[in-house]
């Protein structure tokens, strides 16, 4: 069984609603639109890139204290970041050493899982946006009267991009200036900021050489385009960023802005070019920029010492990536007559990078992670992470558990086979992982011979609806005091992709490849009228609302049915092309509605306004109390006959 956070330490007050599997270490650098941010720093609301190259919401974070053991995964060319050890990562297992794959699976592993020369999965930015121009507005001070007219709006285009390049890389603020340094061999780059700020912004420009620094300075006296420089790219060489509007051009545009950044922060040598900046930020854009023009970078750190800051160099060494490198900056690069061919795989959608290092260390603190709407991934400095997303079901019943306090010698959780039936095997609990269909008469054998314990199925919808039907309403009619939550994503997901008593009609499944010509049934319906004492429906994309509807099952009396609303994206969705995962996700949210209005709802199963949160709720008598009743009663009727 794996080992996850004890119950005991859910249970703790700062930490019982926040926790979820699989977490990140305080400090981790997430990519966010359009920067990068620790992962204890985002927030919900916060987009931040998914593992389709796109910005997608975060919709929760989430900490607790993880105790044991913490997995840093060092890939080349990328960076490293450091996790739990079940925190799944996108990637693919190496089947030779000394030489690349021929083929790429794509897979979500465990951290504990990788090993030396795996690589890990990073995105290529896909999301575009183009503009033709950026709005300019007013800035002017109240008591300025030395500005001179100002646009309102400027175009987006060569000039303007190669000047925010060049300010990158050699510009900052000063009181009403904006100030240019280059060397002074630098004449060229003194005229490209000359011409540009002229056409583009009709401005003049003054130039100061400093003999004695062997410096040229450029200088452009307007105040409000200084606080528009300062609002786009920050102050201070250690803040620079590009701004959310560049990082989203498209890249035909984008290589003037590039080209600006490395005349004046980078050169090109011998089979080696490299970009410097002591900006991490600006040191991850430019990496994200380079790689979507097809240019994997190696990325280092060079250590503060003296007055020098901590820096980052972006190098880019193999011929594939020069050569590109060449036509991007439009400048000739000579290549060496030989060298090792790249460390890293270019794909359609993502970089692959091997795996140089795993250090594992032991830890005792504060973890994080968090839920990202549609894609349920996020990208750190070198790899795409799985949020919480998949872990919904698991994350909300260790939730419910953390804040009811039952500790793992006193919970059993069983399941029957399926997609979700692994789930014993990820909670620190008793565990037993039955026949298909099987769960429920388990469970009722385990509650029935020792009726203290918390017990809890997981199962699927063809688990038991299907192959269970009969256990179903048998456990439904008996009234047995476990919680029974199934996860109904309208397919035998594991073992096929077969039709299930809940497929809508006119789906594709595998058994059913002209369309599914069976009306589907309401389980809960059936649940209620088979006497279930607690009946309920939620769906896996809102952990908080599933938490307590769990929670509130656990502390019922008698049999409570809860239907989770679950997405087979793989088997299901493609087949039916539903789309993407965040396009199901929306689906789901639309056949939903609160359960306040169920009074007029007489609609077939997964038709639109399906309604969720508590549907029924009786208390008539638990069997197995009813039963031990009866039995004390039989055993001191027996007694009382001894005795006479």
């Amino acid at each position: 069984m794996i080992i996850m956070a004890t119950i005991q330490e859910l249970a703790e007050p700062a930490h019982t609603v926040t926790w979820c599997p699989g977490c990140v270490l305080p400090g981790s650098l997430i990519q966010k639109n359009p920067s990068i941010g620790k992962i204890e720093d985002i927030k919900a609301g916060d987009l931040v890139l998914g593992s389709d190259g796109k910005y997608h919401k975060v919709t929760e974070v989430f900490a607790h204290r993880h105790t044991g053991k913490m997995y840093q995964i060092k890939s080349k060319c990328l960076g490293q970041v450091s996790l739990t050890d079940e925190h799944p990562v996108l990637s693919v297992k190496r089947k030779n050493a000394q030489l690349h794959n021929e083929e790429f699976e794509l897979n979500w592993v465990r951290a504990d899982q990788l090993k030396k020369g795996d690589y890990v999965a990073y995105p290529i930015l896909k999301e575009e946006e183009d503009l033709e121009a950026v709005e300019l507005p007013n800035l002017k001070r109240a008591m300025d009267r030395k500005s001179k007219p100002f646009p309102s709006k400027i175009r987006i285009s060569e000039e303007f991009l190669l000047l925010c390049g060049y300010y990158l890389a050699e510009g900052h603020v000063h009181n009403r200036e904006i100030t240019f340094t280059f060397n002074s061999k630098e004449k060229q780059f003194v005229d490209d900021v000359r011409k540009c700020t002229e056409k583009v912004f009709g401005l003049p420009t003054t130039v100061k050489t400093r003999a004695s620094k062997n410096t040229t300075e450029v200088f452009i006296s307007s105040s409000q385009l200084a606080r528009h420089f300062e609002e786009w790219f920050g102050t201070g060489a250690a803040k620079k960023k590009i701004p959310r509007f560049l990082m989203l051009l498209p890249k035909e545009k984008q290589k003037w802005l590039i080209r600006g950044m490395w005349r004046g922060d980078g050169w090109v040598g011998k089979g080696r070019a490299n970009y410097r900046t002591i900006s991490h930020v600006l040191s991850e854009q430019l990496k994200n920029l380079l790689i979507r023009h097809q240019i994997v970078p190696t990325i280092s750190v060079g250590k503060a010492k003296g007055m020098h800051k901590e820096s980052y160099s972006i190098q880019i060494v193999s011929r594939r990536d020069l050569g590109v490198l060449s036509q991007l900056l439009d400048i000739p690069i000579e290549m060496r007559a030989s060298g090792k061919p790249p460390s890293s795989i270019l794909l359609t959608e993502y970089v692959l990078t091997p795996i140089r290092e795993i250090e594992v260390f032991d830890y005792d603190g504060i973890v994080h992670n968090m839920e990202v709407e549609g894609v349920h991934s996020y990208v750190s400095e070198n790899a795409i992470l799985h949020n919480c997303g998949d872990f919904a079901i698991l994350v909300a019943l260790k939730g419910a558990l953390a804040k009811l306090n039952r500790q793992p010698h006193e919970t059993v959780v069983v399941s029957g086979i399926g997609c979700g039936s692994k789930l014993p095997h990820f909670i620190k609990t008793y565990g037993y992982e039955g026949l298909h269909g099987r769960a429920l008469p388990a469970a009722s054998a385990i509650k029935l011979a020792n009726h203290s314990l918390e017990v809890v199925t997981v199962g699927g919808d063809g688990d038991g609806y299907g192959i269970g039907m009969g256990h179903f309403i048998h456990t439904c009619r008996r009234n047995i005091k476990i919680t029974c939550l199934m996860l109904n994503n309208e397919v035998y997901g594991m073992t096929g992709g077969q039709v299930s008593p809940t497929t809508s009609v006119s789906m594709l499944t595998t058994t059913t490849p002209l369309g599914n010509s069976e009306p589907s049934f309401d389980a809960c319906a059936l649940a209620t009228a088979a006497g279930a004492g607690f009946v309920g429906r939620e769906v896996t994309h809102h952990v908080p609302k599933l938490t307590e509807l769990i929670k509130a099952g656990l502390e019922h009396p008698g049999f409570a049915f809860i239907e989770v609303l679950s997405d087979c994206t793989e088997i299901f969705g493609r087949k039916n092309e539903l789309g993407s995962a965040a396009e199901m996700v929306l689906r789901q949210k639309s056949d939903l509605r609160p359960s306040a209005y169920r009074d007029t709802v007489e609609a077939p199963f997964r038709a639109n306004e399906l309604p969720t949160g508590l549907l029924s709720k009786n208390d008539r008598p638990e069997y197995g109390a009813a039963y031990r009743k009866a039995a004390a009663a039989a055993k001191a009727a027996a007694a009382e006959k001894n005795r006479q």
